[in-house]
């Protein structure tokens, strides 16, 4: 009775292969399993981890792994890359130049320095007001007046789109920049007014007067 030789130490085959027989000439034929390669001879198999060679096959932007079931390869884009290939094939783009990395319209897209992970910021002129991780993106001008003083308008700067503050009509910045300080600057008009005055001899006699908020109010008289 003879036995398999597949069935004593796996015919020879290293661990990771699978042993059969030539059709024709019943050899022993070591196969390397799912997710390894070859990196052996023709003569001598040696069976290798895929991932290990090459990244197993996948883009730079692309992390290795093995499917828990079949253990074939799995190719996965790291984190800050999105797969824009078709199936089963991986391509692993910026995540920022596709769909500004899914980040608001007003903010700009970049990526962590440490984890590569996206980073939505608002642009200049913008305030997060989102609720984190989320960044939503509004105009500065409509949140407590852009920190313009209550006196003063908010507005944008036309390159830059950065707040610009401006003191209202009756007001002046009086702040140093690039703080602005509105400070009110209306006054009262001098009026004209007479009064009338008796003297000693029993006649009246008018004298103009003029005065204003900041002046005392004095009554000239007849010697």
């Amino acid at each position: 009775m003879f036995l398999d030789t597949c069935t004593i130490s796996n015919g020879g085959c290293t661990p990771n292969a699978a042993c059969s027989h030539d059709n024709t000439t019943d050899t022993i034929v070591c196969t390397c399993k799912t997710g390894y390669t070859n990196t052996g001879g023709a003569c001598k198999v040696v069976c290798t981890d895929t991932c290990l060679i090459k990244n197993g096959g996948c883009a730079p932007n692309a992390g290795c792994s093995h499917d828990n079931t079949t253990n074939e390869v799995v190719c996965t884009c790291k984190t800050g890359y999105t797969n824009t290939g078709l199936a089963p094939n991986v391509v692993c783009t910026d995540a920022c130049t596709i769909g500004n990395g899914a980040c608001d319209p007003n903010a700009g897209c970049s990526h962590d320095n440490t984890s590569n992970a996206v980073v939505c910021t608002c642009k200049t002129g913008y305030t997060n007001t989102g609720v984190a991780p989320n960044v939503v993106c509004t105009d500065t001008c409509t949140i407590s007046n852009g920190a313009c003083g209550a006196n003063a308008s908010c507005s944008h700067d036309n390159t830059s789109n950065a707040v610009v503050c401006t003191c209202k009509t009756g007001y002046t910045n009086t702040g140093v920049a690039p703080n602005v300080v509105c400070t009110g600057t209306m006054t009262l008009a001098p009026s004209r007014m007479e009064v009338v005055i008796q003297t000693p001899d029993a006649h009246t006699t008018t004298q103009p007067m003029l005065w204003n908020a900041d002046a005392k109010l004095v009554i000239p008289t007849l010697e």
